[in-house]
Formats: C-alpha cells, structure tokens, sequence
C-alpha cells in the first residue's frame, strides 16, 4: 500500500509540475508576441530618381581662366553640342569688339569638346567695322573675304558649300553668335569619299569675359 501511495504522490506532482511549465510555456508565448507587436518594422525606402551628372563642366559654364566660354550646336547629317572654354589673345572684350577702320576679327573657336568631340576651325569676319551683324560672303570682289566655319563632329567634317550661309553677330560686350545653314559634308582624314547630300546646321554663341 505505502509503494503505491508513493507512486500516486510521484505522478500528482509530475501532473502539477507539467501544468506549471506549460502555463509558464503560454505566458512567454504571449509576453514575446506582444514585444513583437510593439516593434515598429523597419521603413521601406522608397526608390531616389538621380539625375546623371553632366560630363560638360559645369553644364554651360567655363572656367574663369577662359576669355571666351562657348556653346556650339551642330544637327542633322550628323547631331553634336557641346560647351568649352576657350583662350584668346586679346586685350579686352571691349577692345576686340570695338568699332573703328575695317579690320579682320577672328571668332572664338573649339577644339574636340563634348562627345562629338567638336571641332569648329577659324571663321573670321573679314572686314568688321564695329558690333552689329554681318553675313559671310566667302568671296568678294573688294577688301578681305569672310571665312565660314568649318566644323568636325563624329568623325565628319563640314563647310562650306552650294546653299550654304552663315551669319555672325558680335555685340560690344565681346558676346556673339554664328548661324550657319547648309554646310556640306567635305573630305577629311576619316572619310575620303563624303555623302554629297549630306547636311548639317550649326549654331554658336559665346560670351567674353576680362581676366
């Protein structure tokens, strides 16, 4: 009888001891949901729209060392712009856009800029007189011809041809601009055989500025 009892004893406190784990297994249940809930989840980032950087300096500004800063524009046979700075030998913007006896001026120029890499070679006005507006006239019968701009843009060079024109303005602020239509593709050192109907237009402004 005493073993028995023992044994009845023995399994009452392993059914009391289960009950308590158990309910011990329950509350750390809850208390641990509970401490979840009180969590905040992490916030979700919503997805930046970057803008690319421009791989022209300074996205239509030169550096301050520069007389001239130069914005060109070539479109259709082939499509380029690009904006450079570039040095000149002259006293003043003033100076070198001042009126007086006719004389040649030389416009800016650019030298494989942007990603054309854009070249515009020397275009002069040949008899300038003072600011104001002036179509070139690459032949003459007096004084000294204008010079038309000869440009070089992905690989092809254009110029002057039949229906081309340019027009150039200089203010006297030494600021200006040059409107070509119609250039023609002409032979370079990258194509020997140039389309004959192939065109371009080209548009350059630029600004002076005193060192």
């Amino acid at each position: 009888m005493k073993h028995r009892a023992a044994v009845a004893a023995l399994l009452g406190a392993l059914l009391v001891a289960l009950a308590a784990c158990g309910g011990g297994g329950e509350a750390a249940v809850t208390e641990r949901a509970s401490v979840e809930a009180s969590v905040p989840e992490p916030a979700v980032e919503e997805p930046v729209a970057v803008e690319a950087a421009s791989d022209e300096a300074g996205a239509g500004e030169c550096e301050d060392y520069f007389r001239f800063c130069v914005t060109s524009t070539i479109s259709g046979a082939v499509n380029a712009e690009a904006t450079a700075g570039v040095g000149a030998n002259i006293d003043t913007c003033a100076a070198w856009a001042a009126a007086g006896d006719a004389r040649i001026v030389e416009l800016p120029m650019m030298l494989a800029a942007g990603h054309g890499a854009i070249t515009v070679a020397l275009t002069r006005v040949g008899e300038y007189t003072g600011p104001g507006q002036y179509e070139l006239q690459p032949s003459v019968t007096q004084g000294m011809p204008d010079m038309f701009p000869t440009l070089e843009a992905g690989g092809r060079t254009f110029s002057n041809g039949e229906g081309s024109t340019a027009v150039a303005v200089i203010n006297a602020d030494g600021s200006g601009s040059v409107e070509a239509t119609g250039l023609v593709e002409i032979a370079s050192v990258q194509v020997s055989a140039p389309d004959p109907s192939a065109r371009v237009d080209f548009s350059m402004q630029w600004t002076c500025q005193d060192s």
